[in-house]
């Protein structure tokens, strides 16, 4: 069952644990603006961030929490690792987990996040995970300097919440929540 809109998994080192955040309508835009994804939502459209900096934001990013995606769900320990690709003008995407225990075996799933600019780009992206298929992927909030983030999804169906390090400081943590 889909967690509440509340409600995300905690992937806390190798433990589980739910906890409860901050409604994602508190991220919205204000009313008139229009919803980026699906043109037939009538949910008002996340706010992202004005501006990123793609070599600060290059590097590997450990899921904290998340709203999983159907791929998403029975993974362990994951990551996402994050690097320039200047052919394809496009952050690929390397996301490493272990399939159902802390010591499952190692899975890897490659993407393609389609950025707007570089090296400063918006905070509203495309991640895809197979061609020709781009989905909204929208950069929340991002911290100064760039160690946390969240990524959240129109429908508010999925959310992320990563960091460059294995755990988050209590500070950001308890601003999510």
């Amino acid at each position: 069952a889909r967690p509440k809109e509340e409600e995300v998994l905690l992937l806390i080192g190798r433990r589980r644990c739910t906890a409860t955040l901050g409604r994602l309508d508190d991220w919205s835009e204000e009313e008139g603006e229009q919803p980026m994804g699906s043109s037939t939502s009538k949910l008002p459209a996340l706010r992202t961030v004005k501006e990123v900096d793609i070599p600060k934001f290059i590097g590997d990013w450990y899921v904290i929490g998340v709203i999983p995606t159907y791929f998403e769900k029975g993974a362990c320990n994951p990551i996402e690792k994050y690097s320039w690709d200047s052919k394809k003008k496009a952050i690929a995407v390397d996301f490493q987990f272990n399939k159902g225990t802390v010591t499952g075996a190692k899975k890897s799933i490659p993407q393609t996040l389609y950025v707007d600019g570089y090296p400063k780009a918006s905070g509203s992206m495309k991640a895809s995970p197979f061609w020709p298929v781009k989905l909204p992927y929208l950069l929340m909030e991002l911290s100064d300097d760039h160690t946390n983030c969240m990524v959240g999804y129109p429908s508010r169906a999925y959310l992320w919440i990563m960091s460059k390090s294995k755990s988050m400081d209590k500070k950001v943590k308890r601003r999510l929540q």
